[in-house]
């Protein structure tokens, strides 16, 4: 996603995190409690989600889908 698209989710959505490892092990579905976009830079912009199962993830923008 570009950092754009994130800051159009709204709580309830669900998103994927594609871990950006080899492995990719971490990857995972979240949905939306709170979000915030820490930095605007298109691409690299970096996210802050709380799950609404507790879970939280930092990630770069272009990580979610």
């Amino acid at each position: 996603m570009t950092t754009k698209e994130v800051q159009e989710l709204r709580n309830g959505d669900e998103v994927f995190w594609n871990d950006p490892d080899e492995d990719s092990e971490c990857s995972r579905y979240i949905t939306i409690q709170t979000i915030e976009v820490e930095s605007e830079e298109e691409g690299n912009g970096i996210i802050r989600i709380s799950g609404t199962d507790g879970s939280c993830l930092e990630c770069f923008a272009h990580e979610l889908s």
